[in-house]
């Protein structure tokens, strides 16, 4: 029962990190060129070699949009020859991002340091 429920919890926060970087990852993307969604999680899971899949970043596109972080820059052919509504970066969601790509290496770094220090146990 304990392995049970330690597996659930490893799965429920490798879950909750994915949705924590998500904006950062989206806008960070963005910030590269215009996408249209579905295209985000393939490109976020090659990229990561597959650690990171989203299959569905509509919740973040949406909280995204409505701070005023990404617009949707216009309908065009995408590459699958399907009509697509793509998204930009706005100056503010560039901005937005930079701060958190660096709070993001902050915090890696400690979690880091603290991991390095102390070990781990169960390996």
């Amino acid at each position: 029962m304990e392995q049970k429920r330690t597996a659930n919890a490893s799965t429920v926060l490798e879950e909750n990190l994915k949705k924590a970087l998500t904006e950062m990852l989206v806008l960070r993307l963005l910030s590269e060129r215009e996408y249209y969604i579905g295209e985000l999680g393939d490109t976020l899971k090659e990229r990561s070699g597959g650690a990171l899949c989203i299959v569905f970043p509509y919740a973040a596109i949406y909280r995204m949009e409505e701070y005023g972080y990404i617009y949707e820059s216009g309908k065009r052919i995408g590459p699958d020859g399907r009509r697509r509504q793509y998204i930009a970066i706005t100056d503010e969601g560039r901005v937005y991002v930079d701060r958190l790509i660096k709070a993001y290496a902050v915090i890696s770094k400690g979690v880091q340091e603290v991991l390095e220090k102390g070990g781990l146990e169960n390996d």
